[in-house]
């Protein structure tokens, strides 16, 4: 009895834990930081919660967000979509579109959707808004 008492509660606190089921998903997610940095995303993103920081300085055109919360908004299929300039934010493209092979892309987009630091999410809607006005 007191075995069946533990695993319920245990289930119950995994189904009432914020984020369990994001993080069973994270598990499974492939690495992608190494494309990221492959590919000098780096160069105008940054992502805080994994400990890369921007390379460039802010230049003239629209502020790139600190990606650690997109995977709290969107999914792999449509970060996929966006980085090969077949998805928009408001009027805005990805400024330029992924090279890589389509594992490269997928392993990519599975990794940026495990990001999901809801702080960081409501920052990157905030740059996300204003850059829309800048327009």
């Amino acid at each position: 009895m007191n075995r069946v008492l533990a695993t319920a509660a245990v289930l119950l606190g995994v189904v009432l834990m914020p984020g369990a089921a994001r993080s069973a998903d994270s598990a499974k997610a492939p690495d992608g930081k190494p494309v990221f940095v492959k590919y000098k995303c780096g160069s105008c993103h940054t992502i805080a919660s994994q400990k890369i920081v921007k390379k460039a300085p802010a230049g003239p055109g629209p502020e790139a967000p600190d990606l650690s919360g997109v995977g709290h908004e969107r999914k792999t299929e449509w970060i996929a979509a966006f980085l090969q300039k077949k998805e928009k934010i408001g009027v805005s493209m990805h400024e330029k579109k992924f090279r890589g092979t389509d594992a490269e892309l997928q392993k990519l987009a599975g990794w940026l959707a495990t990001l999901n630091d809801e702080a960081a999410a409501k920052k990157m809607k905030d740059v996300e808004a204003k850059n829309a006005k800048t327009k």
